[in-house]
């Protein structure tokens, strides 16, 4: 009887201690986060890596931060496309926001095209307000990237060329290419609508909401350094105002889009400036 008690007690508590183990797994099992159990992201590109022009960066380039997220659950991968990076999933509405601004100095432009594009087709030629903006975009994006790209990379420290680590484009981010484009053509138009006979103001609020925040843009994003933006800033500046004259100066007489599309009946400008 004894031995019989003995051999029940034991088979009482093997099943005790199955029971627990399993209870423990399941418990363990559901503190796990599925996505630390997947495989890390494995590098791809459309074009040349580090471009950042279409392009899904592997795990082994991210940082120690960016690597700690992925196993909490916080950052599934990172893309990037047209030198904008994008981390999924998007961690806030304010993060939305940049990645909106990242791209509009690509929206514009292709806008304007469009806008061209149209009226060539219904009156025999482009409508010359978005042709001449789509010629600066164009012709100064070209200078910025044969030209002041390639001395800034020669000439200045990678300590001021080179991106945060986090973005997914590796190339010199000194000048940005997209503030340069957002601020010339953002100063350009300011300096067309604030300098013209008549001063619509819900133009020059709707340029710079429009354009205005894109260097913010490209910090938050973590795409580009502060002095970055703001060297680019400057620069586009200067490349605003002379859009500005050479329009004035070589193209004159032509239609503002402001005097087609109006909310306010403007304000006369007593300084208008006169070029012979």
């Amino acid at each position: 009887a004894q031995a019989i008690l003995a051999q029940d007690c034991r088979r009482r508590s093997f099943e005790c201690c199955v029971g627990h183990g399993v209870v423990g797994m399941y418990k363990q099992a559901s503190l796990e986060d599925p996505a630390a159990k997947s495989d890390p992201p494995i590098h791809w590109q459309l074009f040349a890596k580090g471009a950042g022009q279409c392009e899904y960066q592997g795990f082994d380039t991210w940082t120690d931060a960016e690597k700690e997220m992925w196993r909490e659950g916080k950052l599934r991968c990172k893309w990037g496309i047209g030198q904008v990076s994008i981390r999924l999933p998007v961690a806030n509405t304010l993060t939305y926001v940049a990645l909106v601004y990242g791209y509009l100095p690509f929206v514009i432009p292709i806008w304007w095209a469009i806008w061209s594009g149209v009226s060539y087709m219904r009156v025999g030629k482009p409508q010359f307000f978005p042709f001449f903006g789509l010629c600066i975009a164009g012709s100064f994006a070209l200078v910025n990237e044969l030209v002041t790209k390639q001395i800034c990379k020669r000439t200045l420290p990678a300590s001021l060329t080179a991106r945060p680590p986090e973005a997914v484009c590796k190339h010199p981010g000194m000048p940005s290419g997209h503030v340069m484009n957002a601020f010339t053509l953002m100063v350009w138009v300011l300096l067309e609508a604030a300098l013209d006979g008549m001063v619509h103001p819900e133009w020059l609020v709707a340029v710079l909401l429009a354009l205005g925040p894109v260097p913010w843009a490209r910090v938050h994003n973590k795409d580009h350094t502060v002095p970055q933006v703001l060297a680019s800033a400057c620069i586009a500046s200067v490349m605003g105002c002379i859009a500005y004259y050479i329009r004035k100066t070589h193209f004159p007489h032509h239609h503002q889009p402001w005097e087609w599309y109006a909310v306010s009946t403007g304000v006369k400008n007593p300084y208008e400036p006169k070029f012979g």
